[in-house]
């Protein structure tokens, strides 16, 4: 099944837009959150090991920052990354110790 792991073009075109030029630096920070959480999903799907939480956390984060609260999203971004990561970390222990799994 093919996902869409990427936000919705008029959430990150609201975030990028922002009026305001204490907001920009948040934005930017909250860009940079979003495409290095979005990486680590990528490589976790590539491995068959994303958890359904990634995503989930993925999409609440567009929610902040689509409602200005840039913290909030970069917080959830970061969360969302995390979870990828132990999922790719999962991957590889899984891949490396397979056969311990298996009965004798």
């Amino acid at each position: 099944m093919k996902r869409n792991l990427y936000l919705p073009f008029s959430a990150l075109l609201a975030v990028l837009m922002s009026p305001a030029s204490a907001m920009a630096a948040d934005a930017d920070e909250y860009v940079a959150a979003l495409e290095k959480a979005q990486s680590q999903i990528c490589e976790a799907a590539t491995r068959v090991q994303l958890w359904n939480t990634s995503e989930a956390l993925l999409e609440e984060a567009a929610e902040a920052a689509a409602k200005g609260n840039f913290d909030e999203g970069i917080k959830l971004a970061n969360e969302a990354a995390l979870h990828a990561e132990l999922a790719v970390a999962t991957a590889v222990r899984e891949k490396k110790n397979w056969h311990l799994y298996v009965p004798k």
